[in-house]
């Protein structure tokens, strides 16, 4: 006589569930006391008088020791953005920063839209050729515009 044996895959696959969840929420994060203070920032930015929708904007710290993060941004239709560093659009820690912006506009590829070259100046991409730079302060940040050319 052949034994044969029925498990209720139901139970098993909600406790697996539940374990990926915690270990998800709790062992992948950063602790909160390892997080240096952000402060909320917002601007505008615009290529030759237009706005540069989809643009990434990156905050490096001109006076980072390890560890610190770089805020970043994305702009938005009308050309603002909102910073973040860890969670969304929190802000970002005091201090002097050097800006670095790539824009990659879309390009069609057969029916697929693909990121294309960086249509803005290269100067805009790297740390040490940028001439953007804002100081961001303890508070509400409202950045001027910044024009790229």
């Amino acid at each position: 006589m052949k034994a044969s044996y029925v498990i209720s895959v139901g139970p098993l696959v909600a406790m697996a569930a539940i374990a990926v969840c915690i270990v998800t929420a709790t062992g992948c994060s950063k602790p909160e006391a390892n997080r240096v203070a952000v402060h909320p920032v917002q601007g505008t930015i615009q290529f030759r008088g237009q706005a540069v929708e989809g643009a990434f904007v990156s905050l490096h710290p001109q006076n980072a020791a390890d560890g610190v993060p770089t805020p970043r941004a994305t702009v938005a239709k009308d050309g603002s953005f909102t910073v973040s560093t860890y969670d969304g659009d929190d802000g970002a820690p005091e201090g002097d920063y050097v800006v670095t912006v790539q824009w990659y506009k879309p390009v069609r590829v057969g029916n697929d839209l693909v990121g294309g070259p960086n249509v803005l100046p290269a100067r805009y991409a790297s740390t040490q050729t940028s001439d953007v730079k804002v100081r961001i302060a303890a508070g509400e940040n409202h950045l001027q515009p910044i024009q790229l050319r």
